[in-house]
């Protein structure tokens, strides 16, 4: 079971990008973001305390996704790179590489790529 911060963390977001919204091109953000919609480009999330990407399950986003933590119901068409977490939740589509510190997938998550694991000595 997941903790209640961890909770808390994904439940309060600084930004959204509505499931009504597409934008083409690439994101840089500072805090915690949620995407429900279509993002064709790529997200540099700068390193924070807590900071998290979430691919709601309405969300497609075709690019890299570079962050702290990630959590994915939705579709990517990218590489992922996550310096802590990723958690890959049922429902989820990946289409990339996925590099990684820590890593939860739940049953009936799609990955077609390689897991690449990163070591605190890396």
């Amino acid at each position: 079971m997941k903790s209640s911060s961890h909770r808390k963390a994904l439940q309060s977001f600084d930004s959204i990008l509505g499931i009504a919204t597409s934008i083409e091109g690439n994101l840089h953000v500072n805090e915690s973001l949620r995407i429900d919609g279509r993002l064709k480009g790529n997200i540099k999330q700068e390193p924070g305390e807590s900071r998290w990407i979430i691919v709601s399950s309405s969300a497609e986003i075709q690019g890299d996704i570079h962050a702290q933590n990630v959590s994915i119901t939705g579709k990517v068409i990218g590489n992922i790179f996550a310096s802590d977490s990723i958690e890959l939740m049922n429902g989820c589509d990946v289409r990339g590489n996925i590099t990684h510190k820590s890593l939860t997938v739940e049953p009936g998550a799609l990955v077609f790529g390689q897991l690449i694991a990163i070591t605190d000595e890396q």
